[in-house]
């Protein structure tokens, strides 16, 4: 312990390199049995028989105790320079240690550093750390947990509506290379984790456990990547989580409960002769005997070479090329299996559901098959619903035969 006397009225003496400040004029005390003198470069007439006692730590930053006598604060400073608040050994430029283990007085439970700001200013901030180095890999705040229950970052948003979150990240330069705005990562190698989970706990309502909203037409709004060519998307339900989907390493689907699209045919997309603009939906098409895979309007009667027809919405279109090729210009989905609208004359007498359509002389169109000597390998599908005369567009159950 060390005993310090601090004159008052005069520039008050430094304890171990810090300065306490300077004391205001006070009336004269009782004397302490220490002898004052007059620091330099003080006037004589400026002094004062005031003295300010205590006894201390060495290292601790002082803090008035009573009107004239010192003590301990709560601060620390080591020899190196670092200060500590609850502890007497920081490792660091600055360390708050906080041992309790109740609730305090405040109604608050154990806080190492409780900031609060009162402004309504966009980007105010209660506690901010920036890594200012434009290398290496660092962060401007940082959180770690022992806990197996616990979190090493957590973000609270008390306010009710729209727009409050407790956790945000900004990736601010308009410049793309890698970052982003939030990264979670984990390193366990058995069991499992997460690098970034998501939780919606209310039993009601429309809230996700996880949200992307993409603004570019040049990208997705999520993007998943196993290096390891594991699988990419595992989906699971129930209280034990049962995998009811899957997309493996290669990009292959397998769903429980099958497919349901927005449209009742399988379409294969392939290429047309001639200019594309003269092709429409609803067209009924056949093999190109002159090209090479490739489709043009049907034109004549009893036709074997039908193949299908031009789909209105295929619920699945199968491609020989890949998922990051370009659309081709020049291609055509051909419904050859399911329900599709058809191009119809009825130039072969009218239509009822349940016929046998084929090709018809009119480009692009089916007609009732009367001639089963002509039908065979000429049979578009059957027709759901009836035309009495003239054309239009009936649905079609699409069978090749």
């Amino acid at each position: 312990m060390k005993r310090t006397t601090i004159l008052c009225g005069m520039a008050l003496t430094f304890m171990h390199g810090v300065a306490l400040g300077q004391s205001p004029n006070v009336p004269s005390p009782v004397q302490s049995g220490f002898k004052a003198t007059t620091p330099p470069n003080v006037p004589s007439s400026k002094s004062h028989d005031l003295f300010i006692t205590g006894v201390g730590t060495s290292g601790s930053i002082p803090v008035f105790t009573a009107p004239f006598e010192i003590g301990d604060s709560a601060l620390f400073q080591s020899p190196l320079g670092y200060v500590g608040i609850g502890t007497t050994t920081p490792e660091t430029t600055f360390r708050v240690a906080n041992n309790e283990n109740s609730i305090n007085q405040f109604n608050l439970t154990p806080i190492g550093i409780y900031a609060t700001v009162t402004s309504s200013i966009n980007n105010t901030t209660g506690i901010r750390g920036d890594y200012l180095a434009t290398t290496g890999f660092g962060y401007g705040v940082e959180g770690i947990t022992f806990s197996n229950e616990g979190f090493g970052v957590a973000g609270v948003a008390l306010a009710s509506g729209t727009g409050a979150y407790g956790v945000a990240g900004t990736y601010g330069s308009t410049t793309g290379g890698g970052g982003g705005g939030v990264l979670g990562q984990t390193e366990a190698t058995t069991d499992f984790t997460s690098a970034v989970r998501g939780n919606a706990n209310g039993t009601s309502g429309g809230s996700v456990a996880i949200f992307g909203e993409q603004f570019s037409p040049d990208a997705g709004a999520g993007l998943f990547i196993n290096r390891a060519n594991g699988p990419l998307l595992i989906g699971a339900t129930g209280p034990s989580a049962t995998n009811v989907f899957r997309v493996d390493g290669t990009g292959r689907v397998f769903a429980d409960g099958g497919f349901q699209p927005n449209g009742a045919d399988f379409a294969e997309s392939m290429i047309v002769a001639g200019d594309i603009r003269k092709y429409e939906p609803g067209d009924l098409l056949e093999i190109d005997a002159r090209g090479d895979r490739r489709l043009e309007l049907a034109q004549n009667a009893y036709s074997p070479l039908v193949a299908g027809i031009y789909s209105t919405k295929p619920g699945m279109l199968g491609s020989d090329r890949n998922i990051d090729a370009q659309n081709a210009i020049d291609e055509v989905p051909l419904a050859v299996v399911g329900i599709v609208p058809c191009k119809v004359t009825t130039e072969n007498g009218p239509i009822q559901a349940g016929d046998l359509l084929v090709t018809s002389s009119l480009a692009g169109h089916a007609m009732k098959g009367t001639d089963r000597s002509k039908m065979l390998g000429a049979v578009i599908g059957k027709a759901l619903q009836s035309i009495g005369t003239g054309t239009g567009v009936i649905q079609v159950l699409v069978t090749l035969q």
